[in-house]
């Protein structure tokens, strides 16, 4: 018998998910926290500011459109189809990007849970029960997406502290994945600060190499 944070997590998970978006090609998959009101909007993930600041730091400044709706435009064409998007949650997990606030009020001590679990990313586990309990119910839906992926030769880029944390702690390695690490949220212009060029130089080299037809 499913529990009721289950009952409303799959509710959310029906009413507001924003699809996992990559093709058969994926070679590079970044890994985001979840959707926001953009997302919603344009039914792909990273189409908002953030998304427009990752395409301009791997594609160009001439490149306006955000890095999901890139994507989801050029499905088909390399190298857009051997990179993917996955979030961790596949809903919001604000309640000022949920699309009904009617929702929202219905189910305010859910979203009170999820809006905690977002923004606590110092603890692997909580004092509270209801937080773990969310946490538990996200990470399996997590681990069951990433799982279809395992046999795949990936290079997987977790971004911000939130994507990072939960995919160490969804356990979900396969063997033929290279991993990113310590890669920034693409908020705030972060691709283009001093402090993680390193990182981002590592991120650009993967699709240089995906676009010279390098990674198999």
């Amino acid at each position: 018998m499913l529990s009721d944070m289950q009952k409303i997590f799959l509710q959310a998970k029906d009413q507001f998910t924003v699809s996992d978006l990559f093709s058969s090609e994926l070679h590079i998959l970044f890994i985001l926290e979840s959707p926001h009101r953009e997302e919603i909007k344009h039914g792909a993930p990273l189409a908002g500011s953030s998304g427009r600041s990752v395409s301009k730091v791997l594609f160009g400044e001439q490149e306006n459109l955000p890095f999901g709706r890139l994507l989801k435009k050029n499905s088909e064409q390399p190298p857009y189809n051997g990179l993917g998007i996955m979030n961790v949650c596949p809903f919001p997990m604000q309640s000022a990007a949920i699309p009904s606030g009617e929702w929202v009020n219905e189910h305010a001590d859910f979203v009170k849970v999820i809006e905690k679990v977002r923004t606590s990313n110092d603890k692997d586990a909580f004092k509270q029960d209801d937080w773990n309990t969310f946490q538990e119910i996200m990470l399996t839906d997590f681990r069951e997406r990433l799982s279809q992926l395992s046999s795949r030769p990936l290079v997987i880029v977790p971004c911000g502290r939130f994507a990072q944390k939960q995919f160490r702690l969804a356990g979900v390695l396969g063997p033929r994945w290279s991993l990113i690490e310590n890669v920034p949220h693409p908020s705030y212009n972060s691709w283009t600060k001093e402090r993680y060029r390193t990182q981002i130089q590592e991120v650009k080299h993967a699709v240089e190499s995906l676009q010279a037809g390098e990674l198999k």
